[in-house]
């Protein structure tokens, strides 16, 4: 029986392929970390930009070699089936890596008693940052119209797992998404609950306010997922996030990619808990390939 991953192993994410290009870049104080830039500097191809974000606690130094892996594996395949090019570009969240001044505000309800409304504001936030880079990318990278960006999407681990469910239900810019051990906004009560209740907390005003009640349970437009091409990744050990307390407004979701010209799908690691594995890594460079990179 094989051993369960509960910790990522970073360094085993890049699977042993050579580094790209790194390239830093700030929209208006916002911190970027773009790789592959240089390596497509000579190409005419259209431009693909995946946006991956970082987990809770974590910062965009964390998504390095989970970079580099995806690029490896990408610029592996034939150059004869390539219709795009491809850049990854990484960001810290909201409170996280540079950008932190509450780190309490990171944590969870045994040592932070907002803890939902936290992370229900770094969720909606992240979504907001991702937003900022599509609208204005382009004009940092390519201010003379050099390249254009023909393709976005969306990956992140954890909270950026949440982050990518919340851009695939509110940006139509965005029609692939990866979510890794994340679950749909929608589902944020559903698994938010009982981890206060198994602290003894209740899951009753202050520690949800009614305030937010609108804002995670009113009803999903679920037509917004219409012709979106969604891999949602999960570990069949997790405990933190598990996929149970979502599975029912994810089939939901792909039901409607499936009927809608897109395309869902659930892969799950049964050798994982709340943790990236390689073969997750692998899984997403797969479906950015097929739906962003190899067709029109």
């Amino acid at each position: 029986m094989s051993k369960i991953i509960h910790q990522t192993d970073e360094p085993s994410l890049n699977s042993g392929y050579e580094e790209s290009s790194i390239t830093e870049l700030f929209i208006v104080g916002l911190h970027l970390t773009v790789y592959g830039l240089k390596e497509i500097e000579n190409s005419d191809k259209p431009l693909a930009v995946l946006v991956a974000a970082h987990g809770r606690t974590n910062s965009q130094k964390n998504m390095i070699n989970f970079s580099h892996g995806i690029l490896g594996r990408i610029n592996s395949k034939s150059k004869e089936n390539k219709k795009r090019d491809l850049i990854i570009v990484t960001l810290d969240q909201r409170n996280h890596g540079n950008r932190i001044t509450d780190k309490k505000a990171n944590l969870s309800y045994d040592q932070n008693p907002r803890h939902l409304i936290d992370m229900a504001a770094k969720v909606y936030g992240g979504a907001q940052d991702i937003q900022l880079i599509i609208d204005f990318l382009a004009s940092y990278l390519f201010p003379r119209g050099e390249k254009t960006i023909k393709e976005w999407i969306i990956t992140g681990i954890s909270l950026g797992g949440h982050v990518a469910w919340r851009l695939l239900r509110e940006e139509p810019r965005i029609k692939i998404g990866i979510p890794i051990i994340g679950l749909p906004f929608e589902s944020f009560p559903k698994y938010m609950k009982p981890r206060a209740e198994g602290l003894g907390i209740p899951f009753t005003p202050p520690t949800y306010p009614p305030s937010l009640t609108p804002l995670l349970e009113d009803d999903v437009d679920h037509h917004k997922y219409k012709g979106k091409k969604i891999l949602t990744i999960h570990g069949g050990h997790d405990k933190l996030v598990p996929l149970d307390k979502g599975r029912e407004d994810i089939d939901i979701v792909l039901k409607v990619a499936n009927e809608s010209e897109g395309r869902g799908e659930i892969w799950i690691d049964e050798n994982t808990g709340h943790a990236v594995s390689k073969e997750m890594v692998e899984k997403t460079a797969e479906w950015i390939w097929e739906y962003g990179l190899s067709n029109e």
